[in-house]
C-alpha cells in the first residue's frame, strides 16, 4: 500500500498488514512529521476523492450569479463537479478521436508500404526469370519474345522515372 506524508507529500510503500483497523502513528523518514494513519474503506476513499475535487474546483464566481436566486453551496459544487466531469469526458472523446485518426494514418501508410513491397517483389521475380531465360527457353520456346518486351517495358519505366526526377 502506498502512503503519503501529509507534510512533505513523500510517498512510501508500506505493508497493509502492519496497520491495524484502528490506525497507527507513522513517522516520515524524510521530514520527521508524525501523524495518525487509518486504513479507509473503499466508500470513504471515494468520498474523500470527490471532496478533494470539489475543494480544488470551487473557484466559481458566485458574484456573477444573480443575487435574487437562492443558490446554496452544494448546488454550486455539484454544477462545478459536473463541469469537471464533462471536461474529462470531452478529453476522453478527443483522445479517442485522435486514436482513430492515428489508426487511419497507420492504415494508409501500411497500404503504401505493402504496395512498395509488392512492386519490389515483382521486379525481383522478373529479374530472376530473366537470369534463367536461356534455361527456360529450352522448356518454353516462346518465352524469349516475352522477356524482350518485358525488358523494353522496364527500360521505358526507368526512363520515365528518370525524366520525372530531372
Amino acid at each position: 500500500m502506498i502512503i503519503e506524508c501529509p507534510n512533505c507529500n513523500k510517498k512510501f510503500n508500506l505493508d497493509e498488514k502492519l496497520i491495524p483497523y484502528t490506525g497507527r502513528s507513522l513517522k516520515c523518514s524524510v521530514c520527521g512529521h508524525i501523524w495518525h494513519y487509518e486504513i479507509l474503506s473503499s466508500d470513504t476513499k471515494k468520498d474523500q476523492f470527490y471532496t478533494e475535487i470539489k475543494k480544488k474546483n470551487t473557484n466559481i464566481n458566485i458574484s456573477k450569479i444573480d443575487k435574487k436566486e437562492k443558490v446554496n453551496k452544494e448546488t454550486v459544487e455539484n454544477n462545478n463537479f459536473s463541469k469537471i466531469s464533462d471536461k474529462i469526458l470531452s478529453n476522453e472523446k478527443t483522445k479517442n478521436n485522435k486514436k482513430t485518426e492515428n489508426k487511419n494514418e497507420i492504415k494508409g501508410k501500411m497500404i503504401l508500404v505493402n504496395l512498395i513491397i509488392i512492386l519490389i517483389s515483382l521486379l525481383s521475380l522478373i529479374l530472376l526469370l530473366d537470369t534463367f531465360k536461356t534455361s527456360l527457353s529450352n522448356i518454353f520456346p516462346s518465352i524469349i519474345p516475352l522477356f524482350e518486351s518485358l525488358n523494353e517495358t522496364l527500360l521505358d519505366l526507368k526512363l520515365f522515372f528518370k525524366d520525372l526526377i530531372n
